[in-house]
Protein backbone atom coordinates (compact mmCIF):
# COMPACT_ATOMS: atom_id res chain seq x y z
CA UNK A 1 0.00 0.00 0.00
CA UNK A 2 3.00 2.31 0.34
CA UNK A 3 3.09 2.38 -3.47
CA UNK A 4 -0.53 3.58 -3.78
CA UNK A 5 -1.28 7.26 -3.32
CA UNK A 6 -4.81 7.52 -2.00
CA UNK A 7 -7.22 6.87 0.86
CA UNK A 8 -9.65 4.04 1.66
CA UNK A 9 -12.92 4.29 -0.25
CA UNK A 10 -14.83 4.06 3.04
CA UNK A 11 -13.49 7.52 3.97
CA UNK A 12 -14.80 9.01 0.72
CA UNK A 13 -18.05 7.02 0.54
CA UNK A 14 -19.03 8.30 3.97
CA UNK A 15 -17.26 11.65 3.64
CA UNK A 16 -20.44 13.49 4.64
CA UNK A 17 -20.37 11.53 7.91
CA UNK A 18 -16.63 11.42 8.62
CA UNK A 19 -15.28 14.66 7.18
CA UNK A 20 -18.23 17.00 7.01
CA UNK A 21 -18.33 16.94 3.22
CA UNK A 22 -21.40 18.29 1.45
CA UNK A 23 -23.81 15.41 0.69
CA UNK A 24 -23.94 16.46 -2.98
CA UNK A 25 -20.15 16.32 -3.15
CA UNK A 26 -20.15 12.87 -1.54
CA UNK A 27 -22.73 11.73 -4.09
CA UNK A 28 -20.57 12.85 -7.03
CA UNK A 29 -17.53 11.15 -5.52
CA UNK A 30 -19.50 7.94 -5.04
CA UNK A 31 -20.54 7.95 -8.70
CA UNK A 32 -16.96 8.57 -9.77
CA UNK A 33 -15.77 5.68 -7.62
CA UNK A 34 -18.41 3.29 -8.97
CA UNK A 35 -17.57 4.19 -12.57
CA UNK A 36 -13.84 3.60 -12.12
CA UNK A 37 -14.37 0.40 -10.12
CA UNK A 38 -16.71 -1.01 -12.77
CA UNK A 39 -14.14 -0.17 -15.46
CA UNK A 40 -11.51 -2.09 -13.50
CA UNK A 41 -13.74 -5.10 -12.87
CA UNK A 42 -14.75 -5.56 -16.52
CA UNK A 43 -11.08 -5.94 -17.43
CA UNK A 44 -11.16 -9.32 -15.69
CA UNK A 45 -13.44 -10.49 -18.50
CA UNK A 46 -10.39 -11.45 -20.55
CA UNK A 47 -9.57 -14.16 -18.00
CA UNK A 48 -12.39 -16.64 -18.60
CA UNK A 49 -12.31 -20.43 -18.32
CA UNK A 50 -14.34 -23.59 -18.82
CA UNK A 51 -13.34 -24.79 -15.35
CA UNK A 52 -13.50 -23.04 -12.01
CA UNK A 53 -10.66 -22.98 -9.50
CA UNK A 54 -7.24 -21.49 -8.88
CA UNK A 55 -4.98 -20.47 -11.74
CA UNK A 56 -1.75 -22.47 -11.89
CA UNK A 57 1.31 -21.32 -13.80
CA UNK A 58 4.00 -23.13 -15.75
CA UNK A 59 7.75 -22.56 -15.74
CA UNK A 60 7.30 -19.84 -18.37
CA UNK A 61 5.07 -17.90 -15.91
CA UNK A 62 2.06 -18.31 -18.18
CA UNK A 63 -1.20 -19.88 -16.95
CA UNK A 64 -1.01 -23.63 -17.50
CA UNK A 65 -4.22 -25.06 -16.00
CA UNK A 66 -6.83 -24.75 -13.25
CA UNK A 67 -6.29 -26.42 -9.87
CA UNK A 68 -8.09 -26.67 -6.56
CA UNK A 69 -8.78 -23.48 -4.65
CA UNK A 70 -8.68 -22.67 -0.95
CA UNK A 71 -11.91 -21.54 0.74
CA UNK A 72 -12.68 -20.41 4.28
CA UNK A 73 -14.65 -23.05 6.21
CA UNK A 74 -16.98 -20.95 8.37
CA UNK A 75 -18.84 -24.00 9.69
CA UNK A 76 -15.61 -25.55 10.96
CA UNK A 77 -14.70 -22.27 12.65
CA UNK A 78 -18.09 -22.09 14.37
CA UNK A 79 -17.70 -25.69 15.56
CA UNK A 80 -14.26 -24.86 16.90
CA UNK A 81 -15.68 -22.01 18.99
CA UNK A 82 -19.01 -23.41 20.15
CA UNK A 83 -18.56 -27.18 20.08
CA UNK A 84 -14.87 -27.62 20.91
CA UNK A 85 -14.65 -24.43 23.03
CA UNK A 86 -11.42 -23.40 21.30
CA UNK A 87 -11.11 -19.56 21.21
CA UNK A 88 -8.58 -19.57 18.35
CA UNK A 89 -9.85 -17.18 15.66
CA UNK A 90 -7.41 -18.04 12.85
CA UNK A 91 -9.22 -18.93 9.62
CA UNK A 92 -9.78 -22.59 8.81
CA UNK A 93 -9.37 -23.38 5.14
CA UNK A 94 -10.53 -26.28 3.01
CA UNK A 95 -9.51 -27.30 -0.51
CA UNK A 96 -12.22 -27.11 -3.16
CA UNK A 97 -11.45 -29.21 -6.23
CA UNK A 98 -11.53 -27.69 -9.70
CA UNK A 99 -14.87 -28.27 -11.41
CA UNK A 100 -16.63 -27.48 -14.67
CA UNK A 101 -20.01 -27.30 -12.90
CA UNK A 102 -20.88 -23.79 -11.62
CA UNK A 103 -23.50 -25.23 -9.26
CA UNK A 104 -20.84 -27.37 -7.57
CA UNK A 105 -19.08 -24.14 -6.56
CA UNK A 106 -22.28 -22.84 -4.95
CA UNK A 107 -23.14 -26.00 -3.03
CA UNK A 108 -19.64 -27.10 -1.99
CA UNK A 109 -20.07 -26.21 1.70
CA UNK A 110 -23.51 -27.84 1.83
CA UNK A 111 -21.92 -31.02 0.49
CA UNK A 112 -19.06 -30.88 3.01
CA UNK A 113 -21.31 -30.18 5.99
CA UNK A 114 -24.67 -32.00 5.50
CA UNK A 115 -27.38 -30.94 7.95
CA UNK A 116 -29.08 -33.62 10.05
CA UNK A 117 -31.57 -31.69 12.16
CA UNK A 118 -34.95 -30.91 10.63
CA UNK A 119 -34.95 -27.10 10.33
CA UNK A 120 -31.30 -26.69 9.19
CA UNK A 121 -31.86 -29.55 6.73
CA UNK A 122 -34.94 -27.81 5.34
CA UNK A 123 -33.03 -24.56 4.90
CA UNK A 124 -30.22 -26.39 3.11
CA UNK A 125 -32.71 -28.06 0.79
CA UNK A 126 -34.40 -24.74 0.05
CA UNK A 127 -31.00 -23.25 -0.72
CA UNK A 128 -30.15 -26.06 -3.12
CA UNK A 129 -33.48 -25.62 -4.89
CA UNK A 130 -33.03 -21.88 -5.39
CA UNK A 131 -29.46 -22.35 -6.60
CA UNK A 132 -30.59 -25.00 -9.10
CA UNK A 133 -32.85 -22.37 -10.70
CA UNK A 134 -30.04 -19.87 -11.32
CA UNK A 135 -29.54 -19.59 -15.07
CA UNK A 136 -25.84 -19.63 -16.00
CA UNK A 137 -24.88 -17.89 -19.28
CA UNK A 138 -24.40 -20.41 -22.08
CA UNK A 139 -22.70 -18.44 -24.86
CA UNK A 140 -19.50 -17.61 -22.95
CA UNK A 141 -17.08 -19.45 -20.67
CA UNK A 142 -18.92 -20.22 -17.41
CA UNK A 143 -16.05 -19.13 -15.10
CA UNK A 144 -14.17 -15.85 -14.81
CA UNK A 145 -11.61 -14.29 -12.49
CA UNK A 146 -13.17 -12.07 -9.83
CA UNK A 147 -11.87 -10.18 -6.83
CA UNK A 148 -12.06 -12.58 -3.85
CA UNK A 149 -13.17 -9.89 -1.36
CA UNK A 150 -15.12 -7.27 -3.30
CA UNK A 151 -15.71 -5.03 -0.31
CA UNK A 152 -15.15 -1.37 0.46
CA UNK A 153 -11.97 -1.75 2.54
CA UNK A 154 -10.03 -3.06 -0.46
CA UNK A 155 -10.39 -0.03 -2.72
CA UNK A 156 -8.01 2.93 -2.57
CA UNK A 157 -9.22 6.15 -4.20
CA UNK A 158 -8.31 9.81 -4.53
CA UNK A 159 -10.06 12.48 -2.46
CA UNK A 160 -12.43 12.89 -5.40
CA UNK A 161 -13.25 9.18 -5.59
CA UNK A 162 -11.11 8.18 -8.56
CA UNK A 163 -9.79 4.62 -8.21
CA UNK A 164 -6.07 4.45 -7.44
CA UNK A 165 -5.59 0.83 -6.46
CA UNK A 166 -7.22 -2.45 -5.42
CA UNK A 167 -5.69 -4.57 -2.66
CA UNK A 168 -6.18 -8.01 -1.06
CA UNK A 169 -6.15 -10.28 -4.09
CA UNK A 170 -5.10 -13.28 -2.02
CA UNK A 171 -7.15 -16.33 -3.02
CA UNK A 172 -8.26 -15.06 -6.41
CA UNK A 173 -9.82 -17.81 -8.52
CA UNK A 174 -12.07 -18.46 -11.49
CA UNK A 175 -15.63 -18.49 -10.14
CA UNK A 176 -19.07 -18.86 -11.77
CA UNK A 177 -20.06 -15.91 -13.96
CA UNK A 178 -23.11 -15.37 -11.79
CA UNK A 179 -20.71 -14.62 -8.89
CA UNK A 180 -18.01 -13.10 -11.06
CA UNK A 181 -16.50 -9.79 -12.04
CA UNK A 182 -19.82 -8.15 -13.02
CA UNK A 183 -21.44 -8.60 -9.61
CA UNK A 184 -22.38 -5.70 -7.36
CA UNK A 185 -19.74 -4.44 -4.92
CA UNK A 186 -20.33 -6.01 -1.53
CA UNK A 187 -21.09 -2.73 0.22
CA UNK A 188 -24.10 -2.19 -2.08
CA UNK A 189 -25.85 -5.44 -1.12
CA UNK A 190 -25.53 -5.43 2.65
CA UNK A 191 -29.26 -4.95 3.25
CA UNK A 192 -29.94 -8.42 1.81
CA UNK A 193 -27.71 -9.99 4.49
CA UNK A 194 -29.69 -8.95 7.58
CA UNK A 195 -27.44 -10.78 10.07
CA UNK A 196 -24.50 -8.54 9.07
CA UNK A 197 -26.32 -5.32 8.13
CA UNK A 198 -25.97 -2.73 10.89
CA UNK A 199 -28.06 0.17 9.57
CA UNK A 200 -30.06 2.25 12.02
CA UNK A 201 -32.28 5.21 11.15
CA UNK A 202 -30.44 7.31 13.73
CA UNK A 203 -27.49 7.34 11.32
CA UNK A 204 -29.53 9.63 9.07
CA UNK A 205 -29.43 12.18 11.89
CA UNK A 206 -25.67 11.92 12.31
CA UNK A 207 -25.69 9.59 15.32
CA UNK A 208 -22.33 7.83 15.18
CA UNK A 209 -22.62 4.02 15.17
CA UNK A 210 -20.66 1.69 17.42
CA UNK A 211 -19.41 -0.10 14.32
CA UNK A 212 -19.24 1.19 10.77
CA UNK A 213 -21.48 3.64 8.96
CA UNK A 214 -24.16 2.07 6.77
CA UNK A 215 -26.41 3.31 3.98
CA UNK A 216 -30.18 2.95 4.20
CA UNK A 217 -31.91 0.25 2.12
CA UNK A 218 -33.29 2.98 -0.15
CA UNK A 219 -29.83 4.46 -0.70
CA UNK A 220 -28.31 1.04 -1.42
CA UNK A 221 -31.05 0.28 -3.98
CA UNK A 222 -30.39 3.67 -5.61
CA UNK A 223 -26.66 3.09 -6.00
CA UNK A 224 -27.24 -0.48 -7.16
CA UNK A 225 -29.31 1.03 -9.95
CA UNK A 226 -26.45 3.32 -10.89
CA UNK A 227 -23.88 0.52 -10.87
CA UNK A 228 -26.23 -1.71 -12.87
CA UNK A 229 -26.54 1.02 -15.53
CA UNK A 230 -22.75 1.43 -15.66
CA UNK A 231 -22.27 -2.30 -16.11
CA UNK A 232 -25.01 -2.42 -18.75
CA UNK A 233 -23.09 0.08 -20.87
CA UNK A 234 -19.93 -1.98 -20.55
CA UNK A 235 -21.86 -5.13 -21.41
CA UNK A 236 -23.28 -3.64 -24.60
CA UNK A 237 -19.81 -2.51 -25.68
CA UNK A 238 -18.35 -5.97 -25.14
CA UNK A 239 -20.81 -8.63 -26.18
CA UNK A 240 -24.32 -7.37 -26.75
CA UNK A 241 -27.40 -8.89 -25.17
CA UNK A 242 -26.07 -11.34 -22.58
CA UNK A 243 -27.88 -11.90 -19.28
CA UNK A 244 -27.68 -9.10 -16.73
CA UNK A 245 -25.21 -10.76 -14.37
CA UNK A 246 -24.87 -7.60 -12.33
CA UNK A 247 -28.56 -7.40 -11.46
CA UNK A 248 -28.71 -11.15 -10.78
CA UNK A 249 -25.80 -10.91 -8.36
CA UNK A 250 -27.93 -9.31 -5.64
CA UNK A 251 -29.60 -12.72 -5.40
CA UNK A 252 -26.75 -15.04 -6.36
CA UNK A 253 -24.15 -13.46 -4.09
CA UNK A 254 -26.42 -13.62 -1.06
CA UNK A 255 -27.35 -17.23 -1.78
CA UNK A 256 -23.63 -18.02 -1.89
CA UNK A 257 -23.15 -16.25 1.47
CA UNK A 258 -26.06 -18.23 2.93
CA UNK A 259 -24.37 -21.46 1.86
CA UNK A 260 -20.90 -20.56 3.10
CA UNK A 261 -21.76 -18.89 6.43
CA UNK A 262 -24.36 -20.62 8.66
CA UNK A 263 -24.62 -17.46 10.78
CA UNK A 264 -26.24 -15.66 7.85
CA UNK A 265 -28.28 -18.49 6.35
CA UNK A 266 -31.61 -18.18 8.10
CA UNK A 267 -31.81 -14.37 7.86
CA UNK A 268 -30.86 -14.31 4.18
CA UNK A 269 -33.36 -17.01 3.27
CA UNK A 270 -36.12 -15.31 5.25
CA UNK A 271 -35.42 -12.08 3.36
CA UNK A 272 -35.23 -13.99 0.06
CA UNK A 273 -38.55 -15.76 0.57
CA UNK A 274 -40.25 -12.48 1.51
CA UNK A 275 -38.97 -10.85 -1.67
CA UNK A 276 -39.89 -13.88 -3.79
CA UNK A 277 -43.49 -13.85 -2.62
CA UNK A 278 -43.62 -10.06 -3.02
CA UNK A 279 -43.12 -10.45 -6.78
CA UNK A 280 -45.24 -13.59 -7.13
CA UNK A 281 -48.47 -13.56 -9.08
CA UNK A 282 -51.45 -13.15 -6.78
CA UNK A 283 -53.43 -16.22 -5.89
CA UNK A 284 -52.41 -19.69 -4.82
CA UNK A 285 -50.78 -20.83 -1.63
CA UNK A 286 -47.78 -18.84 -0.45
CA UNK A 287 -46.36 -20.42 2.72
CA UNK A 288 -44.23 -18.25 4.96
CA UNK A 289 -40.54 -18.86 5.50
CA UNK A 290 -40.96 -21.28 8.43
CA UNK A 291 -43.62 -23.37 6.73
CA UNK A 292 -41.60 -23.52 3.52
CA UNK A 293 -38.51 -24.75 5.40
CA UNK A 294 -40.62 -27.44 7.07
CA UNK A 295 -42.04 -28.52 3.70
CA UNK A 296 -38.56 -28.94 2.25
CA UNK A 297 -37.32 -30.79 5.34
CA UNK A 298 -40.20 -33.25 4.99
CA UNK A 299 -39.86 -33.42 1.17
CA UNK A 300 -43.48 -32.37 1.06
CA UNK A 301 -43.57 -29.24 -1.09
CA UNK A 302 -46.84 -29.00 -3.01
CA UNK A 303 -46.45 -28.90 -6.79
CA UNK A 304 -48.39 -25.63 -7.03
CA UNK A 305 -46.18 -24.05 -4.36
CA UNK A 306 -43.01 -25.23 -6.13
CA UNK A 307 -44.16 -23.86 -9.48
CA UNK A 308 -45.13 -20.53 -7.94
CA UNK A 309 -41.81 -20.36 -6.08
CA UNK A 310 -39.91 -21.11 -9.30
CA UNK A 311 -41.73 -18.47 -11.37
CA UNK A 312 -41.38 -15.79 -8.70
CA UNK A 313 -37.69 -16.59 -8.15
CA UNK A 314 -37.02 -16.16 -11.88
CA UNK A 315 -38.85 -12.83 -11.75
CA UNK A 316 -36.78 -11.75 -8.76
CA UNK A 317 -33.52 -12.58 -10.55
CA UNK A 318 -34.29 -10.14 -13.33
CA UNK A 319 -36.29 -7.51 -11.45
CA UNK A 320 -35.02 -3.97 -11.76
CA UNK A 321 -34.97 -1.58 -8.84
CA UNK A 322 -34.19 -4.03 -6.02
Amino acid sequence: MTFISGIPLYNVWFGHRLKGACPDTTHLRRIRALKSIASAMVQLDRFSFRTGGRLLFGNDSNPSHIGSMRRVDHKAMLDRWFVHKDPDDDPIYIECAASSDPKAYYTFMLDIHPERNKVPRGLAMLLRQLISWISEPSSIDPFVLAHPDFDIQNFIVSEEGELRGIIDWDGIAAVPRTLGNERYPGWLTRDWDPAMYGYNESMEHGVEPEGVWEDSPESLAYYRGIYDDIMARHRMERRGSEANLCRMSLITENLAIAVDDPRCRSAILRKMVQEIWAVAERGGQQPDFTDLADMFAESNVDVVVMESLHRAFNTLLSKKGL
